[in-house]
């Protein structure tokens, strides 16, 4: 600004500050965008979270009950809790009516407890009240309670996702790459310039190696991808928009981009596969078989097909039959319709209950009103179900002086329990063994369906009316009145979801608590099972665990359902597969899931599941449908194409910049650079910004299931990428070039102008002056137009345009850019050092600039192959797989020991060195399950049950911390074990393996205390 110009020599005070100000201007402004992306997210966090946790509960204080915030909660308070309240803190039950609590977020035990001082008064925070209210003096709150310890145990520092791993690499190298590229020009100008000063061609002027700098500035500005992070910040942000849209909340943003690269999905049964809503499809009542319609149910011969409303006429049972199991459904459960807030009727209490009582609506008439029922014997006293006889009982006292034992529950506990059973006469008939025989055909029946099987009992006693009611549950013979299949129905998407995935490459996992003939069955209609494949249960899950080898890792590629599961083997589950290099999401929705959901690289929670479930998870189902996670996919891989997209487009800009940049200043008379340290500004804000914003934005394309996920080794450019790239720098480079040397003649170029940096004024067409460089301005930003069109496609696709009509932001954008063109050289003259143009020289380099499209059509079609998948795998992709069928459980594979395998180096690993670290930690999460159901059945002495239980409690929260960071310890190792050898990985863990064993002797002799 106060140097004087080397051509001139006259101080251009008024246009002098235009390239320092550009330089600040371009770099504050990728700092403000930067900044203010992160501040923005922070922020909409920070609300989220705050909300979240804005809840109150009545406390009695001062003799009155006062609503206190959760976070205000004392040791000491005495809480009041009530039907529907989840607990915000640990505390002993006090006093109360009826209550009941939902403990299997935290046990995953669907069974609920019913409170009282004597047998079990712990009342474990993150759990729910199911039924009555009462009152409980808290004992520990915050990071100290139950919730808070799991909850503390998941803040962990997330690691970088896939795609953050490679983008930091990449812009590293393209920084370096600038960074020398600008050293080379600066010292090569130097040179040169000295060069001729010692010749005696130019005078010295400081301006001139002043220029010189700014032009390497300019070219480390333009080297560096500021627009990257920039595009990724778009799309994440754009994506999570969009898929709110779709029922999907994304928490953590850069969960949508690792979404896009799942290869293992590994989801719940209930409520995400199928509806949550439990019917009777199916049922044996007295000796008659009968089917609902509508539900995919074969039923055996001579059953009665009957539609839902019609059920009671169709059947041949006699009434008085009919009439017992109404009754017998009715008064033996405890779920009710309430109306909510809308004013609507919903069902409240056990699922199966719910669905139990529905079947008593569909009989219709004075016997399908199970209120009636309960109000005609309200004398009555319930046996609350119990996991371990798993059947609930209800006695009652009827009308007519009869004493009635009504019994439900597991179909083959229950039915070992009858000696009669009720025939299609209406009579009790001993229960034979061919009886026997084709009951336990019927129930194998209903169960191979996917039904959950519920046996329907009772017994007349002797006691009289009136007298007391047993203390405990009465033990006699029962006549069996019937069996029901109940079945929660399947989505009706979520077949297409899951052969959605098998198109795209992710294998689907269900983990479920349902047997193992209704969790195959489920499975086999929503498509995740087919022949081939292996069912575990989870007992013999957690044996493969313990044992230790390989045996899980040669099954893991064909496990596709795990029954009778704990969220401990959901937890080692993903373990297992994150060793084996996969990117696995999982579904949850109780407190005991938030490890599996914290350790996942993508943990999807319900809407519907607990606050720390949420808390530790990425995105949550607002549906609670795996529908949308399906389409959480797709957005995933959205996100990664767009990303590669702009950084194939930058890329070739940026390569171009510079190269051009260096060529031209080093090669012309005047040492000066074909575009101006403004153009150049110029270029790396209005063309990469905007293009950040135009191909981050790009809808998704209905064949982006249609591929393979990438896998996380894969390099972040892919062949055609940088045959792309290539290819077009290549071109443009060689036009710029050839037009910077030439394009004065064949463009109608005039005279040279006064303010024209040349040595020479009097050429004619001047070479070098406004007008000439104008030209070569254009055409190399109009070739970037035409080429964002070509950064659309990643693949071999035919046409270019296909698919604008769904992305429309890139056709608005695509103009603007244009017009941003035709401003800065018709209107920004002297800000841009440019000058007008005539219509035939914009005629020209539109031309010119249109090659760029049936180039890239050329370049798309050159027949590029990407290396196969296995390139790129974990080792364990490759293995051969030995199974036998017998059974949809555990094979022959089992056995198999010692197995080496291949490393990348060439060295051989041992994989059952390297499995039996996370193994081992696996059977630490073992010992965290054993210690919280013991924490409901302690000892025999009241009070050194209530010490050592609350001392167990204290270490499973312990437990679960070591979880955590034995799950972090085993990541690090997993990948330094592709690099060395096992025996360094086992050196690796050895510090977190001790803790675990010192855990270990702790609960043992907390055991033996008990």
């Amino acid at each position: 600004m106060t140097l004087a110009d080397p051509f001139t020599g006259v101080v251009e005070r008024s246009t002098g500050w235009i390239e320092g100000t550009a330089i600040l201007l371009s770099v504050g402004a990728v700092v403000l965008v930067t900044a203010g992306n992160d501040y923005q997210k922070a922020r909409k966090f920070a609300e989220l979270n705050s909300e979240q946790s804005r809840k109150e509960v009545d406390v009695l204080r001062n003799g009155q009950l006062q609503p206190v915030d959760i976070g205000d909660l004392v040791v000491g308070d005495i809480v009041s809790v009530k039907n529907g309240q989840e607990l915000a803190a640990d505390g002993i039950y006090l006093r109360g009516q009826d209550t009941v609590c939902d403990e299997s977020s935290v046990t995953g035990e669907s069974d609920p407890q019913r409170k009282s001082r004597d047998r079990d008064p712990f009342m474990i925070s993150g759990t729910s009240v199911l039924e009555g209210e009462g009152f409980m003096v808290v004992v520990a709150v915050g990071e100290q309670s139950f919730s808070g310890r799991i909850t503390m145990s998941t803040r962990e520092e997330t690691p970088e996702t896939p795609l953050q791993e490679k983008l930091g690499k990449t812009a590293a190298d393209i920084g370096k790459f600038g960074l020398g590229a600008a050293l080379v020009t600066f010292i090569a100008l130097c040179i040169k310039e000295i060069v001729q000063l010692v010749q005696a061609d130019h005078h010295f002027s400081i301006s001139i190696f002043l220029r010189f700098l700014i032009i390497a500035i300019a070219i480390v500005v333009v080297a560096i991808p500021e627009g990257l992070p920039l595009a990724v910040t778009i799309a994440l942000a754009f994506s999570m928009k969009s898929m709110l849209k779709d029922n999907c909340l994304v928490r953590v943003l850069k969960s949508c981009e690792t979404m896009g690269g799942a290869n293992a999905i590994c989801s719940d049964k209930t409520g995400t596969l199928t509806t949550n809503q439990m019917t009777v499809v199916q049922g044996w009542v007295a000796q008659e078989n009968f089917v609902i319609d509508g539900h995919q149910i074969v039923g055996p011969a001579g059953a009665i097909i009957a539609r839902g409303d019609g059920l009671a006429t169709a059947l041949r049972t006699p009434p008085a039959v009919l009439d017992m199991l109404a009754q017998s459904l009715s008064v033996n459960s405890t779920a009710e319709e309430r109306t909510d807030e809308q004013g609507r009727l919903v069902w409240a209490g056990n699922k199966t209950e719910q669905g139990l009582l529905g079947l008593v609506k569909r009989l219709g008439g004075s016997r399908g009103d199970y209120i009636a029922w309960r109000r005609e014997l309200s004398n009555r006293r319930q046996y609350p179900f119990s996991s371990t006889k798993k059947r609930m009982t209800t006695v009652v006292d009827c009308s007519d002086g009869r004493r009635v034992i009504h019994v439900k529950g597991a179909s083959e506990l229950v039915l070992a329990d009858c000696d009669h059973l009720m025939t299609l006469s209406g009579e009790r008939e001993p229960l034979s063994t061919v009886h026997r025989r084709e009951l336990e055909e019927a129930i194998l029946q209903m169960a191979t369906q996917g039904n959950r099987t519920i046996a329907i009992a009772f017994a007349n006693v002797s006691d009289a009316p009136g007298t007391d009611f047993p203390a405990q549950e009465p033990q006699t013979f029962l006549t069996l009145l019937g069996v029901l299949g109940l079945q929660d129905p399947l989505r009706e998407e979520v077949p297409e979801a899951v052969e959605h995935c098998r198109t795209a490459g992710i294998v689907v996992r269900m983990v479920t608590g349902d047997n193992m003939h209704t969790a195959v069955a489920i499975a086999k209609k929503c498509g995740i099972y087919q022949d081939g494949d292996v069912a575990l249960e989870g007992k013999d899950f957690r044996r493969i665990v313990e044992q230790g080898g390989d045996q899980l890792t040669m099954l893991l590629p064909r496990l596709r359902v795990l029954a009778r599961s704990s969220p401990t083997d959901k937890y080692n589950l993903v373990l297992a597969l994150k060793s084996n290099g996969e990117i696995v999401a999982v579904t949850g929705d109780g407190t005991n899931d938030a490890p599996a959901l914290k350790l996942a690289d993508v943990g999807f929670a319900m809407k519907t599941g607990t606050e720390i479930a949420k808390g530790a998870s990425d995105m949550i189902l607002m549906d609670d449908n795996f529908a949308s996670v399906v389409k959480a996919t797709v957005w995933g891989r959205t996100v990664n194409n767009n990303v590669r997209k702009f950084l194939q487009f930058q890329l070739t800009v940026n390569i171009v910049g510079v190269l051009l940049t260096l060529i031209g200043a080093v090669t012309s008379s005047n040492n000066e650079a074909p575009l101006s340290a403004v153009q150049l500004l110029w270029l790396n804000l209005v063309m990469d910004t905007l293009a950040a914003l135009a191909l981050a934005t790009e809808k998704p394309s209905p064949d982006c299931l249609h591929r393979a996920p990438i896998s996380r080794r894969a390099p972040l450019l892919s062949r055609k990428m940088i045959t792309f790239i290539a290819c077009h720098a290549s071109f443009q480079l060689a036009i710029t070039l050839l037009f910077h040397r030439l394009g004065h003649r064949w463009f109608w170029v005039g005279p040279c102008h006064p303010d024209d940096h040349v040595h020479d004024r009097n050429m004619v067409p001047c070479q070098y002056g406004v007008e000439h460089l104008t030209i070569v301005f254009n055409v190399f930003i109009l070739m970037q137009v035409f080429n964002q069109l070509n950064a659309r496609k990643l693949y071999s696709e035919f046409n270019t345009f296909e698919g604008w009509r769904r992305s429309p932001e890139f056709c608005v954008i695509t103009l603007v850019i244009a017009g941003f063109q035709v401003f800065a050289v018709e209107v920004a003259g002297k800000f841009m050092g440019t000058t007008g143009l005539s219509g035939r020289q914009w005629g020209v380099c539109i031309a010119v600039a249109a090659i760029e499209l049936p180039l890239g059509f050329l370049v798309r079609r050159l027949p590029v192959s990407e290396p196969p998948l296995s390139s790129y795998a974990n080792n364990n992709d490759e293995q051969p797989l030995f199974v036998h069928e017998d059974v949809p459980g555990v094979s022959s594979a089992l056995s198999l020991e010692g197995v080496r395998l291949p490393a990348p180096g060439g060295e051989e690993v041992n994989v059952s060195q390297g499995k039996i670290l996370w193994q081992r930690v696996s059977h630490r999460l073992l010992t965290s399950m054993r210690v919280a159901r013991a924490f409901q059945s302690a000892g025999s002495s009241p009070g050194l049950r209530r010490e050592s239980a609350r001392e167990r409690w204290q270490n499973a929260g312990r437990t679960v911390s070591l979880q955590v960071r034995a799950s972090a310890a085993f990541r690090d190792a997993a990948e330094a074990r592709a690099r060395r050898r096992s025996d360094h990985a086992r050196a690796h863990f050895s510090p977190t393996m001790a803790d675990l064993r010192l855990g270990e002797r702790r609960t043992s002799r907390r055991d033996h205390v008990d």
